[in-house]
């Protein structure tokens, strides 16, 4: 599985490009937009950290269930990890906050659609993260996975689904942006 978190570092990044290409035409929506995207920037890079540091212990935990071991030591791991998934989800939320006002500005209808690729998405991020949440609650209720084994695994297979689509929209937000030369040849000529 591709890392999530590097596909919305390198879609953030084409975004801010992107959303610069139309600088001259309408300053002051653009400048919103890019103000918007450098918001929504700061808060993915929050959660990326975030969420690595709850990642780790997931697939560790995940390796251990799909051998038939028993993950109990691993409780406070996951208490932690749960944690750290719950901080960053929040910090995605505000990501997709920053960028929902840009569908109202007056700025290149690819940048519209870009952002809300991006955020879409980060809504089936969220998602996904929100069933990989349910699945540390049941490890952390039973830790041996001894009544829960067939829940936990289908959990996981939905966790993976939903990273999987959040992929597919993080890669056409990419396409996008490089499908869009012009937009952003005239945001690196400043005009």
């Amino acid at each position: 599985m591709i890392n999530p978190r590097a596909a919305v570092v390198v879609v953030l990044v084409t975004l801010l490009v992107l959303a610069g290409g139309c600088g001259g035409l309408l300053q002051d929506p653009q400048e919103e937009a890019n103000r918007a995207i450098s918001q929504a920037n700061e808060a993915i890079a929050e959660h990326n950290r975030h969420f690595e540091r709850a990642r780790s212990t997931y697939e560790e935990v995940k390796r251990r269930i799909e051998a038939g071991e028993d993950p109990t030591g691993e409780r406070e791991e996951i208490r932690r990890a749960r944690e750290s998934l719950r901080e960053a989800r929040s910090r995605l939320r505000e990501a997709r906050e920053a960028l929902s006002g840009v569908q109202e500005l007056d700025v290149d209808p690819a940048v519209k659609r870009y952002a809300r690729l991006l955020s879409e998405a980060m809504e089936a991020q969220l998602a996904a993260e929100s069933r990989e949440l349910d699945f540390y609650e049941l490890l952390e209720e039973d830790p041996a996975l001894e009544e829960n084994r067939e829940r936990a695994l289908e959990i996981l297979e939905e966790v993976g689904r939903g990273y999987e689509r959040a992929e597919r929209s993080y890669d056409e937000a990419r396409e996008l942006a490089e499908s869009n030369p012009d937009v952003l040849r005239s945001g690196r000529q400043g005009g």
